[in-house]
């Protein structure tokens, strides 16, 4: 097949959850042999050798954070979500054009809810569009989980993006969603939408032999994403005590680029908390880790860093909102508390409890194995690939377009 894929962010470097997703489908495509063409947003001038080994032909737009405010400023006058109207553009649009009317596609792939302004542009050929997660049900756990001068703001993005992920689901001949749980969030009622999660990469991600001795927690994640930064802050400012009035003998790293300044003042005056911002390489901290703690509060979708702690044999205590879309089973391949105490409780009871430990970690390799392996993701998305170019061809027909 030739593939149209449509992202709003470059794929590489793989630094965000979507850009990570894009990237492995189209290592995976690749490997199934199929031709890929891609349009994304770029600021760099140069397309990462990573990208042009994968994609015979790349159309990068370069983003202008000007334009996209004014675009802002145009979408609240027809009620359109900040997050799409910040990410329109007549240049992306006329790159789409360009692609579609000088080549032959056989599916074109969109991502995020982001890219629906485009349709009028793809709709003549069979078209999926990969929502990822859910983003108004992000926006309404945040609301629900903090009280805020902003959320009214928030409730009305929440709204009308929830409304804008409807009627996308209703125009594309295929959705796809990264979990069940965004996918019963936005509705079932479309006739062809498929849950494909995102993978992990077993072998970059290799089961640690053995665990440290230390009593090291760790968290992983970008701070500049806004569920990982109040998680983190939660932790410290409600679970963290409890930890300390039974034990002081724990060291918590926070891992991730881009933590704000009230978070490192947070952690500065507490001796066992490191912050280390951008690592070269995860796994080095992973390694030292004897629990991976993810204590999430808000947020969507199914947290990759959970799934890479769990496929290096790092045993994992969260919270339902990460554990749902994953599904692994509480108390086998993962610890699930959601009450603060019964998390310090469940924490300090693990650093000490070498046994289970080591039952967790071998069953969440396990499972990752079995359930999150990149190949039988990307073989399950070609296959919806041309389930999708079927059902157009042979039972949509033109007169479905009514978008």
């Amino acid at each position: 097949m030739r593939i149209l894929f449509i992202a709003p962010r470059i794929p590489f470097p793989p630094r965000k959850g979507d850009q990570l997703r894009a990237f492995h489908q189209l290592k995976g495509l690749k490997k199934l042999g199929h031709d890929l063409h891609l349009i994304c947003y770029s600021d760099e001038e140069e397309v990462p050798d990573e990208l042009n080994n994968l994609c015979s032909r790349i159309m990068t737009v370069k983003f202008k954070k000007s334009a996209a405010m004014m675009k802002i400023a145009a979408g609240m006058m027809t009620n359109t979500p900040v997050q799409v109207s910040y990410y329109e553009s007549n240049a992306f649009r006329q790159a789409i054009k360009e692609a579609v009317s000088t080549h032959s596609y056989d599916v074109v792939h969109t991502q995020l809810v982001r890219t629906y302004p485009y349709f009028e542009e793809l709709k003549e050929l069979p078209n999926v569009l990969d929502f990822v997660d859910s983003i108004s049900l992000n926006l309404s756990r945040r609301i629900a989980f903090k009280k805020s001068i902003t959320n009214p703001l928030i409730k009305h993005e929440a709204r009308t993006i929830h409304l804008m992920e409807r009627q996308a689901m209703e125009c594309f001949d295929g959705s796809i969603f990264i979990s069940n749980v965004d996918r019963n969030y936005v509705g079932d009622e479309a006739q062809h939408v498929a849950t494909i999660s995102n993978g992990v990469d077993l072998h970059y991600f290799s089961y640690q032999k053995k665990l440290t001795e230390q009593n090291n927690l760790i968290f992983v994640g970008n701070m500049s994403y806004e569920p990982n930064r109040q998680g983190v802050k939660y932790f410290i400012e409600n679970i963290y005590p409890h930890i300390m009035r039974k034990t002081k003998d724990f060291t918590f790293y926070v891992v991730g680029r881009d933590p704000t300044p009230d978070l490192i003042q947070l952690c500065r005056d507490k001796p066992n908390i490191t912050v280390t911002g951008e690592v070269d390489d995860i796994r080095d901290y992973l390694a030292k880790a004897k629990l991976f703690i993810c204590p999430l509060k808000t947020g969507a979708g199914v947290q990759n860093k959970v799934l890479e702690a769990m496929s290096a044999g790092i045993p994992v205590l969260t919270t339902s909102i990460v554990n749902d879309p994953i599904g692994a089973v509480e108390s086998e391949s993962v610890v699930v508390r959601n009450q603060d105490q019964e998390f310090a409780d469940a924490a300090v009871d693990l650093l000490s409890d070498q046994n289970k430990l080591e039952d967790l970690r071998q069953s969440a390799r396990s499972f990752v194995e079995e359930n999150y392996e990149w190949d039988r993701l990307n073989q399950k998305l070609e296959q919806f690939y041309r389930e999708t170019m079927y059902k157009r061809n042979n039972v949509f027909g033109k007169e479905s377009i009514h978008c």
